[in-house]
């Protein structure tokens, strides 16, 4: 029969405080007032056990480099995934450690072991409340998965799935840099100049489509329309599908056929 996991009472109490606070020099003041606090301000951490929030993670992590496009925002996914679990196998090492290290300190009456076990016991309040962070971390990005393949039909992909969306991918993201620098400075960088010519887009026809865009844009909001950003999103999709076609042509140019990638190098899901 397994035996169920030990508890430890890892919390601030007033005990831990006034052990801390055994110097004459310690202000009594300020140990009253933390005495009093720090147990609230404990327990609120524990809404903060993770870097970002969940809107965070959804909205910014997941399209940051990304922009829209859904096999793009899966595989930031895993990579996401794949960190936090790292995290977590380094964790429980640490995690076995410290418990085993409470266990032999708990009922000691040595004033150095009796610190150390206190030491120990905030130790792995914290570590806890990270592990913590990092399940609620990979819960979200499980939800954000699922969504994603909700809304835009996916059923099961792979790497050749992956593939196949990469050239729309990035004719949709020369579109967007081209944007981006003509709001900035009115002309392209060479960098999104270099990027439109190796996925096919002459970066004439590019600023051109962004300008009229934008003219656009200023005359609907000079009429007091007020645009969302998905405005801009759906002219990107507008532009990634009325040129994805061209990075093929370049495909052509370079390497003689369009479709260059290798199947038998990708890994394909094994249909059953």
């Amino acid at each position: 029969m397994k035996e169920p996991p030990m508890k430890l009472n890892t919390s601030i109490t007033q005990e831990n405080v006034d052990f801390l606070a055994t110097s004459n020099n310690i202000n009594e003041h300020a140990v009253e007032k933390v005495t009093r606090y720090l147990p609230e301000l404990e327990e609120k951490t524990k809404a903060f056990d993770r870097k970002n929030s969940q809107t965070t993670l959804a909205l910014m992590s997941l399209t940051m480099m990304n922009g829209h496009s859904p096999y793009r925002m899966l595989r930031q996914i895993l990579a996401e995934v794949e960190k936090r679990k790292g995290a977590l196998v380094e964790a429980q090492v640490s995690h076995a450690k410290i418990v085993k290290e409470i266990t032999d300190f708990q009922d000691s009456e040595d004033p150095i072991l009796k610190a150390e076990y206190r030491q120990r016991c905030i130790g792995i309040s914290t570590l806890e409340q990270k592990m913590n962070g990092s399940f609620k971390d990979i819960a979200t990005l499980i939800d954000a998965y699922n969504n994603i393949k909700e809304k835009n039909g996916i059923d099961d992909w792979d790497e050749e799935a992956f593939e196949k969306e990469e050239k729309k991918h990035h004719v949709r993201r020369a579109f967007e840099l081209m944007y981006r620098n003509s709001l900035h400075s009115t002309r392209p960088s060479e960098a999104t100049i270099e990027y439109c010519q190796q996925y096919g887009i002459h970066p004439q026809v590019s600023f051109t489509e962004v300008a009229k865009y934008i003219l656009y844009s200023t005359e609907r909001i000079n009429r007091n329309v007020e645009l969302h950003s998905n405005d801009l999103e759906d002219f990107l999709d507008e532009m990634a599908e009325k040129y994805y076609k061209n990075a093929d042509a370049t495909s052509e140019r370079l390497f003689g056929k369009a479709d260059f990638a290798t199947n038998d190098y990708m890994y394909k899901t094994v249909t059953k």
